[in-house]
C-alpha cells in the first residue's frame, strides 16, 4: 500500500507580493531605508540649526542683573538695549525721509505722528551694558605714568527695518577707518561713524600689581552706559560709478553707470547721563562719569 503526501505547490504571485511587503515592513526595503536615513539626516540638520540659532539669540538677550545698583544704572530707570541688537521702537522718527509702513495709508499715518514719536523717544533713558574684551578694553600698563588705561566704546550700533543705526555718546565723525586708502585719495572708500572711546586711568604703579589686576579682571570688566537720544543725522557720500563693459560667452555685459551712496549712514547723537565701569560681577566700581565726556 502506497501512501501519498501532498506535493508543495509553488507560491502564487500574490503570496510573494505579500511576503515582500511584510519583509519591507519588518526590516525595510533598500529604498525605504535610504528615504528614512535621508529624512533623519534632514531632521538632525534642522535641529542643529535651531540649536545654533538659539545660542546666537542668547547672545543678544540682555544679561540679568548680578548686583542691585542705584539710579541711573538700575534696570528700572532705563530701557535696556543690546549692542548690535534691535533699535528701540520709533527711532525712525529722528531721521528725515519716508516713514515706515506696509501700505501708503500706514506710511502717511506714521508721517503725521513723526513729531510726537520723536518727542516721546527723546524723553526716555536707555542703557547699554558693555563687556570686555571688545567693548571695554584693558590697555597695557603704562609704567612711566603709573596707570592702567581702560577704554570704553564711544558708539554702538543697533538695527531696524531700514538697516543699521550708530548711537554715539562721544563726538562721532563720519570718515574712513582705512587711513591709507583715504590718504591715497581713493574714490571708493566707505565712510563709517568713528567715535573716540571714553578713557579712564586706574592708578597702579607696581608692574606686578598691574599684572595681577590684568590676569584677574581683563575679561571681567563691564560698563553700563546710560543716555538719552539727541538729534539724528545722516551722512551721505554719493559717488558716480563709471560704466564698465565686459565680454563673456559672446555677450557684452555692462556694470555700473549709476550713483551709489558710500556714506556712513544714520547716527543718533546720544546725551550721556552716566557711565559706570566695574569688576567682580559689577560689585566693585572702578570709575564713574556723569554727563558728557570731555573732548
Amino acid at each position: 500500500m502506497t501512501s501519498s503526501f501532498p506535493t508543495p505547490s509553488a507560491p502564487s504571485r500574490s503570496a510573494l507580493t505579500v511576503c515582500l511587503l511584510t519583509s519591507c515592513f519588518l526590516v525595510g526595503c533598500p529604498e525605504d531605508r535610504a528615504a528614512r536615513a535621508e529624512k533623519q539626516l534632514a531632521e538632525l540638520k534642522t535641529k542643529q540649526e535651531a540649536q545654533k540659532a538659539a545660542k546666537q539669540d542668547e547672545k543678544l538677550v540682555a544679561p540679568v542683573d548680578t548686583v542691585k545698583l542705584d539710579p541711573p544704572y538700575d534696570d528700572g530707570s532705563s530701557e535696556r538695549l543690546v549692542p548690535d541688537g534691535a533699535c528701540p521702537e520709533g527711532l525712525w522718527a529722528l531721521f528725515p525721509g519716508e516713514a515706515p509702513g506696509d501700505t501708503p495709508e500706514e506710511k502717511k499715518a506714521n508721517a503725521a505722528r513723526r513729531a510726537d514719536v520723536a518727542k516721546a523717544l527723546q524723553g526716555k533713558q536707555f542703557m547699554f551694558r558693555l563687556r570686555a574684551p571688545q567693548q571695554v578694553v584693558l590697555k597695557p600698563h603704562d609704567a612711566v605714568a603709573g596707570v592702567l588705561p581702560i577704554e570704553v566704546l564711544g558708539t554702538v550700533d543697533c538695527t531696524d527695518a531700514a538697516g543699521r543705526v550708530a548711537i554715539a555718546w562721544t563726538n562721532a565723525k563720519a570718515g574712513s577707518p582705512d587711513a591709507s586708502a583715504a590718504k591715497e585719495g581713493s574714490d571708493l572708500v566707505q565712510n563709517m561713524w568713528l567715535a573716540p572711546p571714553v578713557a579712564f586711568s586706574l592708578p597702579i604703579k607696581s608692574m606686578s600689581e598691574a599684572k595681577t589686576f590684568m590676569q584677574t579682571n581683563a575679561l571681567g570688566l563691564t560698563a553700563r552706559v546710560v543716555f538719552t537720544f539727541g538729534k539724528g543725522e545722516v551722512d551721505k557720500k554719493l559717488k558716480k560709478i563709471p560704466k564698465v563693459q565686459e565680454k563673456a560667452a559672446g555677450e557684452t555685459l555692462a556694470f555700473g553707470g549709476g550713483t551709489e551712496d558710500w556714506g556712513a549712514g544714520r547716527l543718533v547723537r546720544a546725551e550721556l547721563v552716566g557711565l559706570r565701569v566695574a569688576v567682580e560681577q559689577e560689585k566693585k566700581q572702578l570709575f564713574e562719569l556723569k554727563g558728557a565726556p570731555k573732548p
